[in-house]
């Protein structure tokens, strides 16, 4: 018995098409995810091209290339850090598609149809809602507190690195994790799974977020006590109007011209 599941596990290797290394160029040609992003089918066409490093191994005709890139140029949209789960799904569904496994293939536009919820919330929560701001309001109080540009220069690659590190681990992992769970992807895109790591990045928001506004308030005492108050008005100001609207334009709007009439009269 041994012995047979040790013949089938070489079987399965030698039958494998994909390598880590087609894994690792995937998530290179990811980083163009982006390119000719457009309202008709938003990230299809960055989507399938970062399909281009190993869509040789699974297609080895004309025919066979063509119908593999228009299974993928159909409306595709997600966060694109988390687009490398719905990635690294399709290329396992397109090896066993090349390998003749039809009985056992899963329907890949059906799969990604489903993904795009999920990848999208997840992701913006993750990046767009957490690790961005708190990564930027980071390095504003870096910058702030430097005494001299050699420090400068080292927040930024803190800065950097505090924005990218995650990044650069979700846009491969998913890649990765995607391809060996492919219809099991579930369970490895869920909101618990980032609750941690969002925690982390929520405290550096808000230390970051305080530190800033104390420092600001101090500066602004030191000029003119008028313009704490002045301050404290426009934020209460900005907060009464957002639960008022929730138009992001239309509250940058009004609050440009708050500050532009208190300007004008008082200053």
């Amino acid at each position: 018995m041994r012995e047979r599941k040790l013949v089938e596990a070489e079987k399965k290797n030698i039958q494998q098409k994909i390598t880590k290394w087609d894994l690792f160029k995937v998530f290179f040609a990811s980083f163009f995810m982006q390119a000719v992003w457009n309202f008709r089918s938003l990230i299809s066409i960055g989507f399938s091209i970062c399909f281009l490093p190993i869509v040789g191994k699974l297609c080895k005709t004309p025919q066979a290339k063509r119908e593999f890139f228009e299974r993928h140029l159909k409306f595709f949209n997600a966060h694109p850090y988390f687009a490398s789960f719905a990635l690294g799904i399709s290329i396992r569904i397109e090896e066993m598609r090349s390998k003749g496994e039809l009985d056992s293939l899963p329907n890949v536009d059906r799969l990604k149809d489903l993904l795009i919820g999920p990848l999208g919330a997840v992701g913006d929560q993750l990046f767009w809602a957490t690790i961005k701001p708190a990564s930027l309001l980071f390095g504003m109080l870096g910058i702030i507190l430097s005494p001299t540009v050699t420090i400068k220069i080292i927040v930024l690659v803190l800065t950097f690195l505090i924005y990218n590190i995650p990044h650069f681990y979700y846009r491969y992992e998913g890649i990765v994790e995607g391809y060996h769970h492919a219809t099991d992807i579930y369970k490895y895109i869920g909101q618990q799974r980032f609750e941690i790591i969002i925690r982390w990045y929520s405290y550096v928001f808000a230390i970051s977020l305080f530190s800033l506004i104390f420092i600001y308030s101090y500066q602004l005492s030191q000029e003119n006590p008028l313009l704490i108050l002045v301050l404290l008005i426009a934020a209460l100001y900005t907060y009464l109007l957002n639960r008022f609207s929730t138009n992001f334009y239309l509250v940058t709007f009004a609050s440009f011209i708050f500050f532009l009439v208190v300007g004008i009269l008082f200053f």
